[in-house]
C-alpha cells in the first residue's frame, strides 16, 4: 500500500514539475534578459552588442520573436553603417522572416521586412514585396509599431511611395506622397519625391 502512494506521490510531482518546467527553465529568462540588452544595446546603436546579445537570446530560446526581430533589426543597421552588402541584407531579411513565422501579428518585423527588401532591390518583384510587407505592417499588431528607426505612419507611406515611384505606378506614388505631407508636411522623402513627380 505505501508503495503505491509513493508511485501515486512520485506521479503527481513529476507532473506538476514538467508542467511548470517553462517557468523553472532558467534559459527562457536568461534569453529573454539577453533580448532586453540587445534592445539596450541597439538604442545606444551599439549594433555588434545588439547582434551578439539577440543571437545568445535565439540561441536559448529560439521561440522569441522578438529577438529574431532584433536580430534582423541589428543586421540591417550594420547594413547603413557602410555600403550595403548583400550577404547582411540576407541575414535581416531570415531573421525578418523568423520572427514572422513566430509570430505574424509583429507589425515590427514587417516594416523590417519592407524596408530590407526595399534595400535588396534585386527586381520590381522587391519593391511589390515591400508594398505587401507595408501593407502586413498596418494590419498587423499596432503595438509594435514605431518603436524604432521610424517614427510614424509617414515614414511607412513614404516608403510605399518610394515603390511606386520605382514600379512607375506615378499616380499612386503622389497619392502615398500627399498622404505623407498630410501626415508630416516637413517628410524628407516626400518632398524629394514630389519634386521629382511634378
Amino acid at each position: 500500500m505505501n508503495n503505491r502512494k509513493e508511485i501515486y506521490l512520485a506521479i503527481i510531482l513529476f507532473t506538476t514539475v514538467a508542467g511548470c518546467s517553462e517557468e523553472l527553465n532558467p534559459n527562457i529568462e536568461a534569453a529573454r534578459e539577453h533580448q532586453t540588452t540587445g534592445w539596450l544595446a541597439y538604442d545606444r546603436n551599439d549594433f555588434s552588442a545588439a547582434l551578439l546579445s539577440f543571437e545568445r537570446a535565439v540561441n536559448l530560446n529560439s521561440e522569441l520573436t522578438d529577438a529574431h526581430n532584433g536580430l534582423g533589426w541589428s543586421h540591417l543597421s550594420m547594413s547603413r553603417v557602410s555600403a550595403v552588402n548583400p550577404q547582411i541584407v540576407s541575414k535581416a531579411k531570415e531573421s525578418f522572416e523568423d520572427a514572422i513565422r513566430i509570430d505574424s501579428s509583429n507589425a515590427d518585423a514587417w516594416v523590417g521586412l519592407a524596408n530590407t527588401l526595399f534595400l535588396r532591390r534585386r527586381d520590381n518583384s522587391d519593391f511589390q514585396a515591400t508594398l505587401l510587407a507595408l501593407e502586413n505592417a498596418f494590419d498587423a499588431n499596432h503595438r509594435f509599431l514605431f518603436r524604432h528607426d521610424y517614427r510614424s505612419a509617414a515614414d511607412l507611406h513614404a516608403l510605399k511611395a518610394a515603390c511606386y515611384f520605382y514600379l512607375g505606378k506615378n499616380d499612386l506614388a503622389k497619392a502615398s506622397v500627399q498622404t505623407v505631407i498630410g501626415v508630416d508636411s516637413q517628410n524628407p522623402t516626400a518632398l524629394s519625391l514630389k519634386g521629382l513627380l511634378d
